[in-house]
Parts: C-alpha cells; sequence; structure tokens
C-alpha cells in the first residue's frame, strides 16, 4: 500500500510538472524539430543549386570552346544574376576576362575581373582575379589602380606573386628602391626550388645597388 502511495504522489508531482511546463516543452520541442527540418532544406537547396550551377559552368566551358559567344554570354549571364553565390559564377567570369585579354578587349577583362574581385565566395578565386586585374592596369599604365588591386593582404599562397606583382608597378612607377623591396619581400616568401624564384631573383638583381 505504501509502494502505492509513492506511485500516486509521483505521478501527481509528474502531472502537476507537466501541467505547468507542458506547453513550454512542446513549444521548444518544436521549434527545434523546425530548426532541424529547415536546416535540412536548406542543405538540400544549397546542393541543388550548385549543382545547377556546376551544370551551367560545364555548358559555358563547351560553348567557349566552340567560339559559340551567343550561348557563352547567355551561360555566363545566367550564372551572375542566378547563381552569384556559387563557386561557378566567379569562374564563369574569370574565364571571361581571359578571353576578353586574349582578344586585347581590356575594358571587357576589367569588367569581369572586377566582378570577381566583388563577389568571389572563395579567397583563393578572389585572389586569382586581382592579381589579374593589377596586371591588366599595369598594361594599360594605371599603376594607382593596380597597386589598390594589390593593397589587400593575399592568402599565404598568393603572398610571393602579390609581392612580385606590386614589385613590377613599382618598377613601371620608376620607384627602383620601393620595388627592390617588394622583389625581396617575394623572395622571402619562396622557397629557392620553387617555381618563379629565379626569375623574381633576376628581376632583382636587374635593378643594381638602389636605396
Amino acid at each position: 500500500m505504501a509502494y502505492d502511495l509513492q506511485e500516486q504522489e509521483q505521478l501527481d508531482s509528474l502531472k502537476s510538472f507537466w501541467k505547468q511546463y507542458g506547453g513550454m516543452i512542446m513549444a521548444v520541442t518544436s521549434a527545434a524539430i523546425i530548426a532541424l527540418v529547415a536546416s535540412q532544406a536548406w542543405r538540400h537547396y544549397q546542393d541543388s543549386r550548385a549543382q545547377a550551377a556546376s551544370t551551367e559552368y560545364t555548358a559555358l566551358e563547351q560553348a567557349l570552346q566552340k567560339n559559340d559567344q551567343a550561348k557563352a554570354k547567355e551561360f555566363s549571364g545566367r550564372l551572375a544574376s542566378e547563381y552569384s553565390k556559387t563557386p561557378y559564377a566567379a569562374r564563369a567570369a574569370l574565364l571571361e576576362a581571359k578571353q576578353a585579354f586574349d582578344k586585347d578587349d581590356l575594358k571587357t577583362a576589367t569588367a569581369k575581373l572586377s566582378w570577381v574581385v566583388e563577389n568571389a565566395v572563395e579567397p583563393e578565386i578572389k585572389d586569382v582575379a586581382r592579381l589579374r586585374l593589377a596586371a591588366v592596369q599595369l598594361d594599360q599604365k594605371q599603376f594607382d589602380a593596380a597597386l589598390k588591386a594589390l593593397d589587400a593582404a593575399p592568402v599565404d599562397a598568393f603572398s610571393s606573386q602579390f609581392a612580385e606583382m606590386k614589385g613590377d608597378v613599382l618598377l613601371a612607377q620608376g620607384k627602383k628602391a620601393d620595388a627592390a623591396k617588394a622583389y625581396q619581400h617575394a623572395l622571402n616568401k619562396l622557397e629557392k626550388t620553387a617555381p618563379g624564384y629565379q626569375l623574381v631573383q633576376m628581376k632583382l638583381d636587374a635593378l643594381g645597388d638602389v636605396k
């Protein structure tokens, strides 16, 4: 009988607790379930968009290989407008920038590279665009713009290339001492066996003893 009484007291206590906190528990549980479902739905949505963007990018590559400019413009435009938050949009713009540069269309190349700098979601792709943009601007003697493109610190993998490009721009401005410092910085970031080390060393040696 004592056991039955204890059991009844526990049951009454549970009922009282559930009456007081049951609504809140149900609300929290429902919110957690909704959040989980929403998270899974969002991941599925992102995956499906990435797959669609990948398909568009492949189609763009094929159009460029066939020199079908109309199709290439269609695919790149759709990537920029509908899939700008995916990596493929920036990569597509890089392809177009290279094609424009090869045709000496520096205005289009600059516009495409600037778009990548502003919109790329991958830091490495953004840095590739900044390097190429600086090279295009250097080619047009837009020295201040080129230095501005190189201003922000890149990811480590591109630090030597950024320093070398900065040296090229400074040398074109006639600032030999500053160019030498930039080339030396580039060398400091490279192993002596690394590709490009000898070229940077030659650029530095060609400056002679500058102060």
